[in-house]
C-alpha cells in the first residue's frame, strides 16, 4: 500500500516538475518571435484491481503541444501577404505622387512659365531680354520633362532590383521549409507521433515571412507543408522546391520578370495574374499600372506639346527673315521584338496624327495569318487599317517586313520614352520665329508670337484635351491612386493586427497568466512531496512494528 502511495505521489511530481519546465520555457520564450505557447497535457494512469475495486495509480504526462489554431494563423497569413500587397503598391505609388505634385519646378508650373513669357513677348516682339526668358523658360520645360520622366525609368529599375531581391528570399525561405519538413517528418515518425514543437515554430514563422512577400496556399500532408500559388503551381511539395528565378522579360528586357521554374525543366512568366497578393504582387501591379500610366501620359504631352510648338514655330520667320526651324526633337516611338520570335520579322513605326495617339503601349502578336493588335492600357483589341504591309491604327503607321511565324510579336511604345528624349533645338535668341513672312511687318512682327501664346488654349490631346489640363489630370489620377493606396494600406494593416492580437490571445505567452500557473504548479509540487513524505512515514511505522 505504501509502495502504491510512493509511486502515486512520485508520478505527480514527475508531472508538476514537467509542467514547471513547460512554464519556465514559456516564459524564456515570451518575446521570441513565432515561438508558440505550449501547455501540458495530463491524463489519469490506469488504476489497479482490487477486490473492493480499483485504485488510482496517479498521473502521466500525455504531450506537450502547442498552443496552435490553424484556422485564425491562416486568416493571419492571408491578411499578412494582402497587407504586404497594398503597402508595397502604395509606397511605389506615393513616389510617384511626389514626382508630379504641383510646385515651383513642376511641368504645369513650368508651362505657366512659359505662357506668361510669350503673353510678355507678343507685346514686345522685338525685345531680346524677353525673347532669352521665353528660351529659358523652354529649356527649363524641357528639362522638367526629361528628369520626371528618368524618375519613373528609375523607378523601374528599382523594382528590377527588388523583385530580384524578393526572389533571393523566397528561394531561401522554401528550401528551409522544405528541409524542416523533411525533420520534422522524421522525428515524428521516430517519436511516435510526438510533435517537435520548436521545429514547428519554426516552419510556420518562416511561412509567415514568406507569406509578406508572395500569396501561397498552405496544405498540411502528413505533418508536412505545402505551398503553391493562386494558379496552383508548387512551391513546396514535402521536401522537394520549385525554385523561383528573375530574368529580362522575352516581351520588354527593361523589365524584369519573375521566371518559375518546373521539375521537367520548362519555365513560365509569373505576373501579378498568378502572384495575387504579398509585396510582388504590388510591385507588379504598381509596374504594370500608374508606372505605365503616368510615363505613357507624360510621354503624349511632351508629343503633342512638341509636334505643336515645332508646326507653329516653323510656319514664322525670325528677326533675320529665316524660316523658323524645329524647336524641339524626340525619340521615334520603339519597337522591341521579342526575344523568342522564331522569324525574321521587323517593324518599323511612323506617327500618322499624333493628335490620335493613345497614351498606351501596345503588343502586335502573329497568329499564323494576320497581325493581332492588342492596346495594353485598357486591353483591348483593335482591327487596324491595312494600307499594303502596313498596320494603321491610332495616329500610328507599322511596316512589317520579313517573314513572322505563328506566336511572333512585338512590343510597341509609341510615346514612354519621348519626355526623357525631348530636346530644346533653338537656344537661339535670333531663331526665334516670333512673326510672317511679308511686306508689311518687321522686326518686331508678333503674329506668330500670338500663335504660339494660343497653344495653351487648344484641345491637343486626343482633340479633348490641353496641354496643361492633360497634365491636371495626370496628377489628379496619381493623387487619387495614391490616396486610395493610402488608405487601403491602413485598413489592411488594422485588419492584420487585429488577427495577430487574436492569434496572440490563443498562442502568445501571457506572462501574469505563466506567473499564477507556476505558483499553482509550485503547490502541487509541494503537495505531491507531502504525499511521499506520508508514504515515507508510513513505510516507517510498519518497519517500527516488525522489531
Amino acid at each position: 500500500m505504501t509502495n502504491s502511495l510512493m509511486n502515486t505521489g512520485i508520478s505527480g511530481l514527475n508531472a508538476a516538475q514537467n509542467m514547471l519546465n513547460v512554464i519556465s520555457n514559456n516564459i524564456s520564450n515570451a518575446h521570441t518571435t513565432g515561438y508558440n505557447r505550449q501547455q501540458q497535457i495530463l491524463r489519469q494512469a490506469n488504476g489497479t484491481q482490487h477486490s473492493f475495486g480499483f485504485v488510482g495509480n496517479g498521473v502521466s504526462v500525455s504531450s506537450v503541444n502547442r498552443a496552435f489554431n490553424q484556422f485564425v494563423v491562416g486568416q493571419l497569413r492571408q491578411s499578412q501577404s494582402q497587407s504586404g500587397s497594398i503597402k508595397a503598391y502604395y509606397n511605389e505609388l506615393s513616389k510617384v505622387d511626389n514626382l508630379l505634385a504641383e510646385n515651383d519646378n513642376s511641368i504645369s508650373s513650368q508651362l505657366n512659365n512659359l505662357f506668361a513669357s510669350l503673353n510678355k513677348l507678343a507685346s514686345n516682339a522685338g525685345d531680346a531680354s524677353t525673347k532669352q526668358t521665353v528660351i529659358s523658360d523652354l529649356a527649363s520645360l524641357t528639362s522638367q520633362f526629361n528628369k520626371t520622366e528618368k524618375n519613373l525609368k528609375n523607378q523601374i529599375a528599382n523594382i528590377n532590383t527588388e523583385l530580384s531581391s524578393n526572389v533571393d528570399k523566397i528561394n531561401t525561405y522554401t528550401q528551409q521549409i522544405a528541409d524542416l519538413n523533411q525533420k520534422i517528418s522524421r522525428l515524428q515518425s521516430v517519436g511516435n507521433g510526438l510533435e517537435p514543437n520548436a521545429l514547428l515554430d519554426q516552419r510556420d514563422q518562416l511561412v509567415n515571412e514568406l507569406s509578406e512577400i508572395i500569396g501561397i496556399t498552405v496544405t498540411e500532408q502528413n505533418g508536412q507543408y505545402n505551398l503553391s500559388l493562386a494558379n496552383g503551381l508548387n512551391l513546396v511539395q514535402g521536401s522537394s522546391v520549385n525554385v523561383l528565378s528573375v530574368q529580362p522579360s522575352a516581351d520588354d528586357p527593361s523589365f524584369n520578370t519573375i521566371i518559375y521554374t518546373h521539375h521537367s525543366g520548362a519555365t513560365q512568366e509569373l505576373t501579378s495574374q498568378n502572384i495575387t497578393s504579398g509585396s510582388l504582387n504590388g510591385l507588379l501591379t504598381f509596374r504594370e499600372g500608374p508606372l505605365t500610366d503616368a510615363r505613357n501620359q507624360l510621354g503624349l504631352i511632351a508629343l503633342n506639346l512638341a509636334e505643336r510648338f515645332n508646326e507653329v514655330h516653323m510656319s514664322g520667320i525670325d528677326i533675320n527673315g529665316n524660316q523658323g526651324e524645329k524647336l524641339f526633337d524626340y525619340n521615334h516611338p520603339s519597337c522591341i521584338t521579342n526575344t523568342k520570335n522564331q522569324g525574321n520579322a521587323s517593324a518599323k513605326i511612323e506617327f500618322t496624327s499624333v493628335t490620335d495617339v493613345k497614351a498606351s503601349d501596345y503588343k502586335i502578336e502573329f497568329n499564323g495569318k494576320d497581325w493581332v493588335v492588342t492596346r495594353l492600357s485598357d486591353h483591348q483589341q483593335i482591327t487596324p487599317k491595312m494600307e499594303g504591309n502596313k498596320l494603321v491604327f491610332d495616329g500610328l503607321s507599322i511596316e512589317i517586313s520579313g517573314n513572322a511565324v505563328s506566336g511572333d510579336s512585338f512590343m510597341i511604345k509609341p510615346v514612354a520614352d519621348i519626355a526623357s528624349s525631348l530636346e530644346l533645338l533653338v537656344k537661339d535668341v535670333n531663331k526665334l520665329a516670333t512673326g510672317f513672312d511679308d511686306e508689311e511687318n518687321g522686326a518686331g512682327d508678333n503674329r506668330n508670337v500670338a500663335k504660339l501664346l494660343e497653344i495653351q488654349h487648344e484641345k491637343l490631346i486626343n482633340g479633348t484635351t490641353t496641354l496643361k489640363s492633360a497634365y491636371t489630370t495626370l496628377v489628379s489620377y496619381i493623387g487619387s491612386e495614391t490616396q486610395t493606396a493610402k488608405v487601403s494600406s491602413q485598413s489592411t494593416q488594422n485588419i492584420t493586427q487585429q488577427i495577430y492580437e487574436q492569434n496572440q490571445s490563443i498562442s502568445g505567452v501571457n506572462l501574469e497568466e505563466e506567473y499564477i500557473s507556476m505558483q499553482v504548479y509550485m503547490q502541487y509540487y509541494q503537495a505531491n512531496a507531502k504525499v511521499i513524505d506520508t508514504a515515507t512515514t508510513l513505510f516507517d511505522t510498519i518497519l517500527s512494528l516488525t522489531k
